[in-house]
């Protein structure tokens, strides 16, 4: 996809418990920011790219991101028609996995929480029936941590250092070429063993995993185009094997390429 120039979109500044955004965009991308509530975002028909200190999360078609109140972050879209839809809470506490509070986490679609935010975009938006909006609020606070249960980790960890930038760079505009540790040493111009030391020290990650996830990823946009096939998908991201990409996707993402693409993106 070429790159160009992509509009920023303007922020409201503040949110009260339980408000509710729905609308329908091109491509975009935001400021870094934060809100004093805990954020649910989800976007259909496209992918949404979230990027924070904590990392650089790849939010699929229907998949809901949780994001932490008062966490700096960006959004970035690169598709050219997406839905995104957003809730706002004043929680007690956040959202936890395995024991530990979650800053950002990325879940598999849920369709009461896409029936829950079209009913309170269509009941109680704009101030109407303030009744049954807390009532439905406090009865999603109590189903939250039941509804979001198993994170999906579709993310990479920024590198720190300018040599791993540089090997970074080099990965991500070479996703469909034979990429091996050493022609990626040769780029970024730093010792084979060197360099998988600094890539694991500093974004947790093997140098294989990282080019898995953002092959992924790259397969993730680029099934948004009709005129592509899986099999053009996978050779466009520098995999031989539809087999292989395929479950290497559903290990990922939780489930198959092509079921992703039916239900999700030309539905």
């Amino acid at each position: 996809m070429p790159k160009v120039k992509i509009p920023q979109l303007p922020l409201r500044d503040s949110f009260e418990d339980g408000d509710i955004e729905i609308r329908s965009y091109g491509q975009f991308n935001t400021k870094i920011h934060c809100h004093e509530k805990t954020q649910l975002i989800a976007a259909e028909k496209g992918t949404l790219y979230l990027y924070s200190e904590q990392g650089s999360y790849c939010i699929p078609a229907h998949y809901y991101a949780y994001i932490a109140a008062r966490l700096d972050h960006k959004f970035i879209s690169r598709s050219q028609r997406v839905e995104i839809k957003t809730i706002f809470l004043e929680l007690s506490q956040e959202l936890t996995c395995n024991g530990k509070a979650l800053d950002i986490a990325i879940f598999p679609p849920s369709s009461l929480l896409d029936n829950y935010l079209d009913f309170g975009e269509q009941h109680w938006s704009g101030r109407q029936n303030p009744d049954l909006k807390a009532a439905s609020l406090k009865a999603l606070k109590k189903m939250l941590p039941f509804l979001l249960t198993k994170p999906i980790y579709l993310f990479t960890h920024p590198p720190k250092s300018e040599a791993l930038l540089k090997a970074v760079e080099f990965i991500t505009g070479a996703l469909g070429e034979n990429l091996t540790v050493l022609s990626i040493s040769k780029a970024a111009n730093i010792p084979e063993r060197t360099l998988s030391r600094l890539f694991k020290q500093e974004t947790g990650m093997t140098i294989f995993q990282f080019i898995k996830t953002s092959r992924m990823q790259k397969a993730l946009e680029l099934m948004e185009d009709p005129s592509m096939n899986i099999s053009e998908i996978v050779y466009h991201i520098g995999y031989e094997s539809t087999a292989t990409f395929s479950n290497l996707f559903k290990q990922l993402v939780g489930i198959g390429p092509q079921k992703y693409r039916q239900k999700f993106l030309l539905e």
